[in-house]
């Protein structure tokens, strides 16, 4: 897919404008959360943005999670008072959902991992964006107000593809890496910031290639790297100079 970034945020607000005008489903599904936003404060968060930052309005065919302001039981009876929604609970205390063709992961705000954890400390809805694994993740779209909420060189590292880690502590280490390995092999990514090569260069050495593939095929039904790419990778990374920013050379992709 053609790479294709958000100048600004008036153009990131058009292009999700646009994406719930695309289809009916499109159209429906936003009834939907603003039937959400209605009843709590609710934000979309993460990966759709980011994809329909980088690749325009027809660019994101994922899974859309949302945030929102409530108790988990409160959100609960919220879903459970609306038609046609089936829930069932994710592996991390969400609710995940299929509606109009379009899968849902929605939580409660009080039920993110990091804040559940005490790793980072919750203000406001902007602390959301240190509770990410990725910086191109670091995105919120309040759908009461229908504004974006972002750091101030968000738009830039996408438009220069540089990646940086966020939060490196997670639940789930294979399942991160693997995420991260994927945005680098299908997201066009050109630089590693210094601390996700850190992270990158311990995690490799410790997490076998068979691992991380198996649960790329597990969630994703193909994969996106070979063993010689992350083999290559990890050498190049433990010559790597720390503290600097680490550029991915053409041959990395072949």
């Amino acid at each position: 897919m053609n790479m294709n970034v958000a100048l600004n945020s008036k153009q990131l607000k058009q292009r999700i404008d646009a994406f719930f005008a695309l289809r009916e489903e499109h159209k429906e599904a936003r009834v939907l959360m603003n039937t959400l936003a209605d009843a709590h404060q609710a934000w979309i968060f993460g990966g759709m943005l980011r994809d329909i930052s980088l690749f325009g309005s027809e660019g994101f065919t994922s899974d859309i999670d949302i945030v929102v302001n409530t108790s988990r039981e409160e959100l609960i009876e919220t879903l459970t008072n609306m038609r046609e929604i089936d829930f069932h609970y994710n592996k991390f205390g969400g609710l995940r959902f299929c509606y109009q063709n379009m899968d849902f992961d929605v939580w409660s705000l009080t039920d993110t991992w990091a804040f559940k954890e005490n790793l980072i400390p919750f203000e406001n809805a902007s602390s959301l964006l240190k509770t990410t694994l990725m910086s191109w993740d670091s995105v919120l779209y309040d759908l009461h107000t229908e504004t974006l909420i972002y750091s101030e060189n968000y738009l830039d590292d996408l438009s220069h593809r540089h990646l940086e880690l966020v939060l490196d502590h997670n639940p789930n280490p294979s399942g991160s890496v693997s995420r991260i390995l994927r945005t680098v092999f299908t997201k066009q990514v050109k630089s590693l910031g210094p601390q996700l090569c850190c992270f990158l260069m311990k995690e490799l050495s410790e997490i076998s290639f068979d691992i991380l593939q198996d649960y790329e095929i597990r969630h994703y039904n193909h994969s996106s790297f070979s063993r010689k790419q992350i083999n290559q990778l990890s050498g190049s990374l433990q010559r790597h100079k720390p503290g600097k920013e680490f550029i991915l050379k053409n041959e990395f992709f072949t």
